[in-house]
C-alpha cells in the first residue's frame, strides 16, 4: 500500500488499529522517542515510524500513524491527533504527550511511557504466570465434578438404592447440582450473554458508566489500584511542566485526560476547581483523595521558590518523593492483589476436587 492510501485510509475511515500488543506500542513509544531525541519533527517521526511499521507488515499501526501525521500536517497537535486512535494511544498516553508539549520535552515524555508499558508487560507476565496454574486446576477440577456429577454417581446412586440403602448427602447434593447445570446451560448461558449485553449497553451511556466504574473503584484492592494509578500518572508529569515554567492552571486539561474512570475525573475535576479558585497545589491534592503521606512533601514545598529562576526546586523533589511513595504501594497492592487471587483460585479447585473425591468415597462406602 502506497503512502497516500495509507493516508486517505486513515483519514477517511476512522481508526485503523483495532487490536495492538504491549510489545508494539512499546516499539512505536520508543521509535518515536528516539526521532524526537534527533530533532524531527513530529509530522517527520510519524511518518518515519509508520513506514517501519508497514515493512513490517502491521499495516493497521502503519495506516493509523500516516493519518496521524496527516492530521499534524494540518496544524492539529499530535495529542489531539492520537484521539483518532484510542487502542493504540490510551488517555493517559495523551495527557503524557500533552505534557511534552506543554513543557516542550516530547522525548522525555516517549521515553516514559516506553518505559511505562515496559513494566505493564512485566507485571502482566508476572501475573499471568501466577494465575495460570491454580486457574487451569480450577477449570479442570469442576469439568471433573461435572462429569463425575453426570456419568458415575448417578450409577452409583442407582446401585445403592436397589441395595436398599440411603444415598449419602454429599453424593445427592453433587447429582443434583450437576443435573440442573446440565439440564438449563444454555438458560445459564443466555442469562451471562444478557448481562454481559447490559453491562456493555450501561458502559455507552455517561449514567450507566459513572456506576460501573463506582462498583469498580469499590472492588477490594483492585479499586485502590486504579485510584494510585491515575495519581501516580499526575506525579509523574507534573515535575516537568514545573521545571518548565507550565503554571497549575494549565495543566488543567492534561490532567483531565489522565482517568478514563468516571468517578476518579470527578475527583480531577475537585483538584482543578481548587487550583482555578486559587488555592494551592497541596490544597488540591487532599480534597481530590490523594494519601496523606503523599500530600505532605507538596505542603512543605509550596512556601519555597528558587531566588535565580523562579522555579520551586524543592516542590519539585517533593513531586519525584511522592511519586516513589504512591509507585511502592501500587507495586505491593499489585503483589498483594495477584496473591490473594492466587489463594483463592487454589483454594476453589481444591474444594471442588476435594469434593469430587469425597463424593465418590460417600458413595461406595454407603
Amino acid at each position: 500500500m502506497s503512502t497516500s492510501n495509507s493516508l486517505n485510509a486513515g483519514a477517511l475511515f476512522g481508526p485503523k488499529v483495532r487490536e495492538c500488543s504491549m510489545k508494539d506500542r512499546e516499539r512505536v513509544f520508543f521509535l518515536l522517542g528516539m526521532m524526537f531525541k534527533a530533532g524531527s519533527t513530529t509530522e517527520k517521526s510519524l511518518r518515519n515510524v509508520a513506514s517501519a511499521f508497514e515493512i513490517e507488515k502491521k499495516k493497521d499501526i502503519s495506516q493509523g500513524l500516516y493519518a496521524m501525521a496527516q492530521r499534524v500536517a494540518q496544524g492539529v497537535p499530535l495529542s489531539l491527533a492520537m484521539q483518532a486512535e484510542p487502542v493504540l494511544f490510551h488517555s493517559v498516553h495523551r495527557a503524557a504527550v500533552m505534557a511534552g508539549e506543554a513543557s516542550n520535552k516530547m522525548y522525555e515524555s516517549f521515553k516514559t511511557m516506553q518505559q511505562l508499558e515496559k513494566k505493564r508487560m512485566t507485571q502482566s507476565s508476572a501475573g499471568l504466570s501466577e494465575l495460570l496454574t491454580p486457574t487451569a486446576l480450577m477449570v479442570m477440577s469442576f469439568a471433573s465434578l461435572m462429569n463425575t456429577g453426570l456419568n458415575t454417581l448417578p450409577v452409583v446412586a442407582e446401585s445403592l438404592q436397589s441395595q436398599g440403602k440411603q444415598v449419602p448427602m454429599l453424593t445427592k447434593t453433587v447429582i443434583s447440582i450437576a443435573g440442573f447445570l446440565g439440564d438449563n446451560w444454555i438458560f445459564i448461558a443466555a442469562f451471562l450473554a444478557t448481562l454481559i449485553g447490559i453491562v456493555f449497553t450501561m458502559s455507552r451511556s455517561a449514567d450507566g458508566r459513572y456506576w460501573i466504574d463506582y462498583y469498580l473503584l469499590r472492588i477490594p484492592i483492585y479499586g485502590q489500584y486504579l485510584a494510585f494509578k491515575v495519581y501516580s500518572n499526575m506525579l509523574m508529569y507534573f515535575p516537568p511542566m514545573v521545571e518548565a515554567g507550565v503554571r497549575p492552571k494549565q495543566m488543567i486539561p492534561i490532567m483531565e485526560a489522565m482517568a478514563d474512570n468516571k468517578v476518579l475525573k470527578s475527583r480531577i475535576d475537585i483538584f482543578n476547581r481548587v487550583l482555578t479558585t486559587g488555592g494551592q497545589m497541596s490544597e488540591a491534592m487532599e480534597k481530590s483523595g490523594f494519601p496523606e503521606i503523599v500530600v505532605t512533601p507538596m505542603r512543605i514545598s509550596e512556601n519555597y521558590t528558587s531566588a535565580d529562576d523562579g522555579v520551586n526546586d524543592v516542590m519539585i523533589e517533593g513531586m519525584h518523593h511522592s511519586y516513589n511513595i504512591i509507585e511502592r504501594y501500587m507495586n505491593d497492592i499489585h503483589k498483594r492483589f495477584i496473591s490473594i487471587s492466587s489463594v483463592i483460585l487454589w483454594i476453589m479447585g481444591g474444594a471442588l476436587m476435594l469434593t469430587e473425591m469425597l463424593s465418590i468415597m460417600f458413595g461406595q462406602s454407603g
